[in-house]
């Protein structure tokens, strides 16, 4: 790349990742970009991570690293590292996945005016074999300016994103609950435009530590906490969406809030199942399972977590 190319940052979080770590760091100095800098923000771990960390710092002056004062958790964490990078453009990491070597060169060669940029990415097991399955396989991969597609699905997985600093600066802090990477698409996505690269540059490590569960591999311990979790946080996600930002899908947002606030407490919630049947065509975008549209779907909606209760889904 010429000199003169904006410098990438890559926020990698860590916490006790000891096990995979290693791999990582070496797939992220393997880049193929120039300039790159890597911050590394450790959140306490009480392993070897934070001593591999170091180690690699001591031998590689693109690393820089540091340590937590107090455990943040994978959503602050991560505000933290970002708000620290340095870049034109940043990245975010996992500490378990391997990156292809040009994944940063495609991403800035690609994002054009984009405010975010994100591709496909590959799943394997904990020995970093393939499972024969990608992100696109799970996901459609929504483009363009679409909040709409974002309230209740998300399609841009923090691994696979780079986003441009500018927008890092008007969006944080980061809010407390829900994921950072399906903020940022939202916010991305009202305020600008987002962009998919259809290549697979990464190998998305999938094992039992993993902060989420894509393909939906974990046995839930209780389908009723499950459901109420669920609610819960859909609840807070359309709140946040009602608030932060003056877009048009702000205010399907509040519609919809307004609608399902009451659903951890009560039987029916035909205003709601309502709505979500009357913009379907929007709100539904991402999931690629049947299961998620349709009538069904809908249906689903209508009842409160008390009806979710009588019918055993406990």
């Amino acid at each position: 790349m010429s000199e003169q190319a904006p410098l990438v940052s890559i926020a990698i979080c860590t916490y006790n990742g000891e096990k995979y770590l290693a791999e990582q760091l070496d797939s992220l100095l393997r880049q193929t970009y120039s300039p790159l800098e890597i911050v590394l923000v450790d959140d306490r771990s009480t392993d070897g991570t934070w001593a591999l960390a170091k180690h690699y710092a001591a031998r590689f002056p693109q690393l820089r690293v540091l340590q937590n004062t107090e455990n943040l958790g994978y959503q602050k964490n991560f505000e933290k590292a970002l708000a620290l990078c340095r870049g034109t453009y940043v990245c975010a990491s996992d500490q378990d996945d391997i990156w292809a070597p040009t994944k940063v060169e495609k991403l800035v060669s690609n994002i054009g005016d984009n405010l975010l940029i994100y591709h496909d990415s590959e799943f394997v097991d904990a020995d970093g074999q393939s499972l024969g399955r990608y992100m696109s396989d799970e996901f459609t991969m929504i483009a363009g300016s679409n909040p709409y597609a974002f309230l209740f699905f998300n399609c841009v997985s923090g691994h696979a994103l780079m986003v441009r600093k500018s927008l890092l600066e008007t969006v944080s802090p980061f809010p407390s609950l829900g994921m950072y990477d399906h903020y940022l698409a939202f916010m991305a996505s009202t305020q600008g435009h987002i962009a998919y690269l259809p290549e697979t540059l990464v190998k998305h490590r999938r094992h039992s530590a993993n902060a989420t569960d894509v393909l939906g591999s974990r046995k839930p311990a209780s389908r009723y906490k499950i459901t109420q979790t669920r609610m819960m946080r859909e609840n807070e996600w359309l709140r946040l969406c009602a608030q932060i930002s003056t877009h048009e899908a702000s205010q399907l947002a509040t519609q919809l809030w307004k609608a399902a606030k009451n659903r951890t407490h009560n039987l029916v919630n035909p205003a709601f199942g309502y709505l979500v049947w009357k913009h379907q065509h929007r709100l539904v975008q991402i999931p690629k399972k049947k299961s998620y549209h349709g009538f069904g779907f809908v249906f689903r909606q209508i009842w409160g977590l008390k009806a979710k209760s009588l019918f055993k889904f406990s």
